[in-house]
């Protein structure tokens, strides 16, 4: 990998779904870099928003380079190969116009396992011949293409038995520094969610591979708007499990209803709430990203956990806690208080050695202090992040 790529792939990045033709004037461009967003994907290879984008230092996926392939229900799986052959992906790379901007292009979503095997050879060939671009790949969520489908659908969409399968069969395909998919919450339910990062976070953590996460600032009906409290629980939910990468469907229009631009291309309310949410991500990750993801567990009033040098973690309500680790054998955990409730969230730990305990949250770094017993306190309102490491 060269140097341009490691370098991505080392930081913490903030996506959105899609840039329709009225939203690509300079200051729609701006209003992105405000919102927190340094990568967009689903836009074409168009020189005046590359140019804007690049001038913002925000990131371009580009769609349309090369052929695309979506599995959708199933029923053109396993057949990419015979559809999209070699020699058109190698007409899409000659003909490819670069720009600084363009940091990826993408080669499909939500393809099934059996075509796992011909994409290994496809990402070969874009690794030889744009060696500074990366192929850029989404797969389905366990549900498949839609959160009402039957079992049976299910496995005719991922063409494997379980999620597990699916997603073992993608690291032992896929040469890839990340592993992609996307879930909506929202039209799923939380325990599923859970799953599929706990499965992917897995496979990522086995494989060296970083998480990138799909989640919704949209809705499935048109009277509902996600709210501010619902974008933060997916997103820390994500950072819970180790995500790198945070990408929002849909900026401007794509799919489904209420996306931070209208079909005119002008805000609605949904921007100040992810220009808030994506706020608070990049004052939680600054630290998060040294760090490696090992585990996640929920805690609560009725038990405890312990990782390593911190003991009897405990709360008074329900609490998402991530294990995290460097290089070096440094611990950290990232704490999340998942649910509504109107008396705070007391987090309590013990430190088993002499050590310095810092607290990262949207207000910096600060060091904590243990109480006489030795016990730490951090306070977590209602949705409230946090990360601790010990030094």
């Amino acid at each position: 990998m060269n140097e341009i790529l490691k370098s991505f792939f080392d930081d913490f990045h903030i996506g959105v779904y899609f840039l329709q033709k009225n939203a690509r004037t300079e200051c729609h461009i701006k209003d992105l870099k405000n919102c927190g967003i340094d990568l967009v994907f689903g836009i074409d290879n168009d020189t005046a928003l590359l140019e804007l984008l690049h001038k913002n230092g925000i990131y371009a996926v580009v769609s349309g380079v090369l052929p695309g392939w979506f599995g959708g229900q199933g029923n053109n799986a396993g057949s990419m190969s015979e559809t999209n052959q070699i020699d058109e992906y190698i007409k899409g790379i000659e003909a490819f116009v670069d720009h600084p901007a363009i940091i990826g292009v993408d080669i499909g979503d939500e393809p099934s396992a059996l075509d796992f095997p011909y994409y290994s050879e496809v990402i070969e060939l874009i690794k030889q011949l744009l060696p500074d671009k990366f192929p850029y790949l989404n797969l389905y969520p366990s549900y498949g293409m839609l959160a009402s489908n039957t079992i049976e659908q299910i496995e005719k969409e991922l063409r494997t038995v379980d999620y597990q399968e699916y997603i073992e069969s993608y690291c032992r395909y896929i040469e890839l520094p990340y592993l992609s998919f996307d879930h909506y919450v929202y039209s799923s339910d939380k325990e599923r969610f859970f799953d599929d990062l706990f499965t992917v976070a897995t496979f990522c953590n086995e494989n060296k591979k970083r998480l990138y996460v799909i989640l919704q600032v949209n809705s499935q009906k048109q009277e509902d708007f996600i709210s501010e409290q619902q974008l933060c629980f997916q997103a820390f939910s994500a950072l819970a499990y180790g995500a790198f990468a945070i990408s929002w469907a849909c900026y401007s229009a794509g799919w489904w209803y209420n996306n931070v631009l209208d079909i005119y291309g002008n805000k609605t309310e949904q921007y100040e709430k992810l220009k808030n949410v994506n706020h608070k991500l990049r004052c939680l990750t600054t630290e998060y990203i040294k760090y490696q993801w090992v585990d996640t567990v929920k805690i609560n009033f009725g038990n405890t956990a312990q990782f390593d040098i911190f003991e009897l973690i405990c709360s008074s309500q329900d609490i998402l806690l991530g294990k995290f680790e460097k290089k070096d054998g440094a611990k950290a955990i990232f704490v999340f208080s998942m649910e509504p409730n109107s008396t705070g969230n007391i987090l309590s730990f013990y430190v088993k050695q002499n050590k310095s305990v810092y607290l990262w949250s949207l207000d910096g770094c600060c060091r904590l202090i243990s109480d006489t017993d030795g016990v730490y306190r951090v306070d977590l309102s209602e949705y409230e992040a946090a990360f601790i490491t010990v030094d």
